[in-house]
């Protein structure tokens, strides 16, 4: 306790503060790429000087890297905005089987049809996401319904033709929306997971078309339909052990696609259907790969705090600093 009539002590100056030049050294670690020597130099620093600010920043930053623990079951209003999105877009479809089956034969009728089908798809998905919805669970729903309006497709190997087709194609819609509500009860897949498994469907069946066109075949709906199905299990079965972020999957799809491109520039100058499908295939293959490697860290979390920056002259001043993996 200082004497009655001392002066107080003035702190030290910030360039030669202990605590801040650990909270410094920290965010020199992270920008020479030592992310947890960084990380461990924030705990230090907010062990050993937890009333200093430097200690409460560095407190701050500590609690922001710890893994959050998110419920799935948590609601979204984005996923209910997806979720009676793409239940009304499957609607239209709904709309045109149930025409078939009433047999519409004027403008009048076919209207009539796709308003009540149209409109109370929208309705029943407002509905049933009225006490929230998670965004895994709206994304399974919408797949798991558009995996059934495919494969309703390729058991009738076409679009419904008459009243007993188009039967079957809402019946196999229904049976992929039964399946998606029964999957989220037993797997509680994350929108990641959902992704993953779409874009193993996705680019299986891409990659089966590009195999027919080397082997210079036809394909069949059925048969893409039957590849698509087994990549979605593979890629179901992948998200269970390698974890994954939706717009990670984006950025693979992307590298797909570009590679599609690639492959394309070289099929142009080919003269064979089998030239162009292995262009085709090695040019997807190859995107999809590089996109997959490229983008392993893009899941990594970012920190954005504020730090002294030293600049050339050696003045400091206060700015804002990111670093990965914190």
């Amino acid at each position: 306790m200082a004497e009655p009539g001392a002066e107080p002590t003035a702190p030290p100056p910030r360039e030669l503060d202990p605590a801040w030049a650990a909270y410094d050294g920290a965010f020199s670690r992270a920008a020479a790429g030592d992310r947890a020597g960084a990380s461990t130099r924030l705990l230090e620093l907010s062990t050993r000087w937890p009333q200093h600010p430097a200690g409460a920043r560095a407190t701050q930053l500590v609690r922001r890297s710890e893994p959050r623990s998110l419920d799935p079951d948590a609601p979204s209003t984005v996923a209910r905005g997806e979720l009676v999105f793409w239940s009304t877009v499957g609607g239209v479809f709904t709309g045109a089987n149930v025409c078939v089956i009433a047999g519409c034969s004027t403008p009048r009728e076919t209207a009539a049809v796709y308003t009540i089908t149209v409109g109370g798809s929208l309705a029943l998905a407002l509905a049933a996401s009225h006490h929230g919805v998670a965004q895994g669970e709206a994304q399974l729903y919408n797949s798991a319904q558009s995996w059934g309006t495919w494969n309703g497709l390729a058991i009738n190997n076409r679009f419904a033709s008459d009243a007993g087709e188009a039967g079957v194609a809402l019946a196999a819609q229904g049976v992929g929306l039964v399946a998606g509500i029964g999957l989220w009860r037993t797997w509680h897949p994350t929108q990641g997971d959902v992704a993953l498994t779409n874009s193993f469907l996705l680019w299986s069946t891409v990659l089966t078309l590009w195999g027919h066109l080397a082997a210079d075949t036809e394909p069949s709906l059925r048969g893409v339909v039957v590849a698509g199905d087994i990549g979605l299990v593979l890629g179901a079965l992948t998200s269970t052990k390698v974890k994954m972020s939706r717009g990670r999957t984006l950025l693979i799809d992307v590298g797909g696609v570009l590679g599609i491109l690639g492959g394309g520039l070289v099929a142009v100058g080919t003269r064979s259907a089998t030239g162009a499908g292995v262009s085709l295939m090695l040019g997807t293959g190859v995107g999809l790969a590089i996109a997959a490697a490229s983008t392993t860290d893009w899941d990594a979390p970012v920190t954005i705090a504020p730090t002294r920056i030293t600049g050339p002259s050696g003045a400091r001043a206060w700015g804002v600093s990111a670093a990965v993996g914190f």
